[in-house]
């Protein structure tokens, strides 16, 4: 008969055995993902599985057996991209804060990250257009518009924002402007200080919802 103590040590080891294994696979998935991304960058925008392989020292079954397709791997480099920046724009900022501050410190790190990611122009420039982005950012614009929304509306209760504004109206106009500002003055060159970028869609916003700059 087998105690306790024995069968939880040997239950112990099999998970650390599979936590190595699933680590070890994370790593690699990880390692073709950085190859992919870094010839993304360094091209335009188009890349083959067998190029991905030989930059990221694997073999060409093993990037399809991780990502099943080459669009299996743009959508995970794609979604990458995503999960980071609505990771910033739906950061945590006091909410005692006015709103109108809350949400310029907000813009202001949207502005920031989509500067300072090396993925963002490559996505939002040389591969906008194409079917893969398309569909996610789609997707995402549309979290980013029902999010703008409930805020609009916390606004509103807070007493910070008019109850006239209607903040399904007012989310999905602020959402499109500031996607299409910003996309913009990536593409600019040299492109527009990151502040007075800021400065200038914030007068936008302000001006939308009928709030003090």
């Amino acid at each position: 008969m087998v105690s306790d103590e024995k069968t939880g040590a040997g239950t112990g080891a099999g998970q650390g055995r599979a936590g190595g294994h699933s680590d070890r696979k994370l790593l690699r998935a990880a390692k073709i993902l950085a190859a992919a991304e870094e010839l993304l960058r360094e091209g335009d925008g188009a890349l083959e599985m067998s190029q991905v392989a030989g930059k990221a020292g694997v073999s060409v079954g093993l990037a399809y057996h991780y990502f099943g397709s080459k669009a299996g791997m743009l959508g995970a480099i794609i979604e990458a991209f995503y999960d980071r920046y609505n990771h910033v724009v739906n950061q945590y900022i006091d909410p005692d804060i006015a709103w109108r501050v809350r949400e310029r410190q907000r813009l202001m790190a949207a502005v920031e990250f989509l500067y300072n990611d090396p993925m963002a122009p490559v996505i939002l420039g040389r591969m906008a257009r194409t079917s893969h982005v398309a569909a996610v950012e789609s997707a995402r614009h549309e979290e980013m518009i029902e999010m703008a929304i409930r805020n609009i509306a916390s606004g509103i209760r807070r007493g910070d924002i008019g109850d006239h504004i209607d903040p399904a109206i007012a989310g999905a106009a602020i959402s499109g402007a500031i996607r299409s500002g910003i996309m913009h003055a990536m593409g600019m060159r040299p492109r527009p200080d990151p502040a007075k970028l800021t400065h200038q869609i914030w007068g936008m916003i302000a001006g939308a919802l009928d709030i003090e700059r």
